[in-house]
């Protein structure tokens, strides 16, 4: 039986496939969550970017948006984490991600928070001029002198 070439994503598969990544907010895991292959995913994203495509990067930029608020609150709320003492939990304390939170003011305030760079330069902003010399000493010669 030969195979024939797909018309148009099976409409039931695609929306398992969105819906998984819209979960997930990961092409590999909405795959394994809807019993999709990556490789239909990204057919499916060349035959036909004006639908599938599009709504695909709709979703996309929703899984964004919220993993954007996750990393915002994982750095200025903070999570709590239990204390233990003796192998039984005695309390909780709140933890900050301040990475995320300095990988974030660099996104938001690149002027103050970003990285810095000093560029150097000549009079008027011209290249500076450089001169490398190279002089090679016989093994023994304590002159200093270049060879002649």
């Amino acid at each position: 039986m030969a195979r024939t070439k797909e018309k148009a994503p099976a409409k039931e598969r695609a929306k398992a496939f969105l819906k998984a990544y819209a979960d997930t907010c990961n092409i590999r895991a909405a795959a394994r969550k809807s019993k999709v292959s990556r490789q239909a995913h990204y057919r499916w994203m060349r035959q036909y970017p004006d639908s599938y495509g599009a709504v695909f990067k709709r979703a996309r930029e929703h899984a964004g948006d919220y993993l954007e608020s996750v990393a915002v609150e994982r750095a200025t709320v903070g999570w709590l984490e239990p204390v233990h003492y003796q192998g039984k939990i005695c309390g909780h304390v709140t933890r900050f991600d301040g990475g995320l939170l300095q990988f974030l003011l660099r996104g938001l305030k690149p002027d103050v928070y970003g990285v810095q760079r000093q560029e150097i330069s000549g009079p008027d902003k011209a290249p500076i001029q450089a001169k490398i010399e190279i002089v090679f000493v016989r093994p023994g010669d304590n002159s200093g002198s270049p060879p002649q």
